[in-house]
């Protein structure tokens, strides 16, 4: 309730008052020693100077003042009575007036959803429900560690008279996806002269939902649509013969075939009749299975194996629904956290992205939860790309793989490799870093062994670090729309 300065003076009043009860108590033995004849005496063996030659001395300052109606001792006392009454006596009135509950909250944000790595601004509005005059209110509204304070301040120190309402606004950058929320605001009160201060939080939460970032797709846009085989983002159709619009070529009539494809230029210059055919496109099918388990969670700060899962992820889903191919999403751990149906609908991108946004590392990984639960809505085969560290039980997901590929579907897994995303060679010593080299060596054997077993039921498993993921990704998706 006392802030410093009021508590400061309470105890410097008690320690005035102190002193003056312990000068009434030298005086009251002074009085008494003198009653039996026994006065102290001031000699030359304490000092070094003769008693007739020491003038007056401390002792003979305290005498003269406490004898003269005790002046000093009434001094301390009063002194220190008036210091603690000063602070004591004005604490009902503040009291009265100073209520956090009696400041009203309210906040606004310029985007409830945005993307990652997006600005945002938010503004936040005080209100003084009551009559009275608040002289200082501390206003502060908290914010995730996460954001970055970009413009402005999330605090502000203000007065605030009776029904007056004030605003003040911050704006944040949002570095990482996922569901933030702002909030509570703390509010402290203080009165004018500093001596009292309440504190309390208002409960005024605000919810924001941040996309995983859409960088990647900018940069992929920027390139063009028309990007050449080879390069790494490649574009790729995949064309069978059939009812497209692209001609293909020219072969002998046979009986059934519609009478609007004849080429009757053909029929004319050789007599035959031919038939026109034509190029038509073959949409493919993708599942994106991303595991979000407690392991896909190491990595650096805002660079872990799961969000570079979740942005490999966007960037496969934006290319299925460029090349109008059907895409579904699994995020999964030891139970399916969330599904979206396979669709080739482009306005149903931002149901996948919400559902990235809301992935976080929790659980362990059972890749056969998820293909069983896959395979009950996924009938026809498709190509089921599994970004997955794989530091599960390593039968588990054979058996997983192998009733995937009993349903004809063909699997490629994008693995993040641990140690290429935790360590930083750069920062340790070289004895650290030969026991590091040692570990890399033995878990790298480990994920071969288990590398050969899926190459036994034809799954394409890629280990992959920071800088090769999204190339690696893009390459795959080439490969499945080169194979149709």
């Amino acid at each position: 309730m006392f802030t410093r300065r009021g508590g400061f003076l309470v105890f410097g009043g008690i320690i005035m008052i102190s002193i003056g009860f312990a000068l009434m108590g030298y005086l009251s033995l002074n009085t008494m020693l003198d009653s039996f004849g026994v006065s102290p005496q001031v000699n030359s063996t304490t000092t070094g100077v003769p008693a007739d030659n020491q003038g007056i001395g401390i002792m003979d300052f305290l005498h003269f003042y406490l004898d003269t109606e005790g002046t000093l001792i009434w001094f301390f006392i009063l002194g220190g009575v008036m210091l603690i009454f000063s602070v004591l006596l004005g604490l009902p009135f503040y009291r009265l007036g100073a209520n956090p509950k009696s400041i009203e909250i309210t906040r606004k944000v310029s985007k409830p959803k945005a993307f990652a790595g997006d600005y945002v601004y938010i503004e936040v509005t005080a209100r003084n429900k009551s009559v009275n005059q608040l002289p200082t209110v501390e206003i502060y509204d908290a914010i995730p560690e996460v954001f970055d304070l970009i413009l402005g301040e999330n605090f502000i120190v203000t007065q605030l008279n009776p029904r007056q309402t004030i605003t003040y606004g911050y704006v944040v950058r949002i570095p990482i996806r996922g569901v933030f929320e702002i909030g509570p605001t703390k509010v402290i009160i203080r009165d004018r002269m500093g001596f009292y201060a309440t504190e309390g939080e208002i409960i005024t939460k605000t919810e924001i939902l941040v996309y995983p970032s859409y960088e990647d797709i900018k940069k992929l846009e920027m390139i063009g649509k028309k990007r050449q085989l080879g390069v790494l983002f490649g574009f790729h159709r995949t064309k069978i013969k059939g009812m497209g619009s692209d001609f293909w070529g020219i072969r002998k009539y046979q009986v059934g075939d519609p009478f609007k494809f004849i080429d009757w230029k053909a029929f004319s210059r050789s007599g035959k009749m031919m038939v026109r055919e034509y190029e038509s496109e073959e949409n493919i099918r993708v599942i994106v299975l991303v595991d979000s388990s407690v392991s896909m969670g190491a990595g650096l700060p805002r660079n872990t194996k799961l969000e570079y899962a979740i942005r490999s992820a966007v960037l496969l889903i934006h290319l299925a629904f460029e090349k109008k191919d059907l895409v579904g999403l699994c995020i999964y751990d030891d139970k399916i956290r969330n599904w979206v149906d396979i669709t080739s609908v482009r306005s149903r991108l931002f149901q996948f992205l919400e559902s990235l946004a809301h992935a976080k590392p929790q659980g362990e990984a059972d890749l056969e939860v998820a293909i069983d639960y896959l395979l009950q809505r996924v009938k026809r085969a498709s190509y089921i790309v599994i970004i997955s560290d794989l530091e599960s039980h390593p039968d588990r997901i054979i058996k997983a793989i192998r009733r995937a590929r009993a349903r004809k579907h063909n699997i490629t897994v994008i693995s993040p490799f641990g140690p290429w995303f935790e360590i930083v060679s750069h920062q340790l010593s070289p004895v650290e870093q030969m026991v590091g080299h040692a570990m890399v060596e033995k878990q790298l054997g480990e994920r071969q062994n288990l590398f050969k077993l899926l190459r036994r039921y034809d799954a394409v498993s890629i280990s992959v670090g920071p800088d090769d993921f999204l190339p690696t990704i893009m390459a795959q998706f080439n490969r499945m729309q080169r194979q149709g």
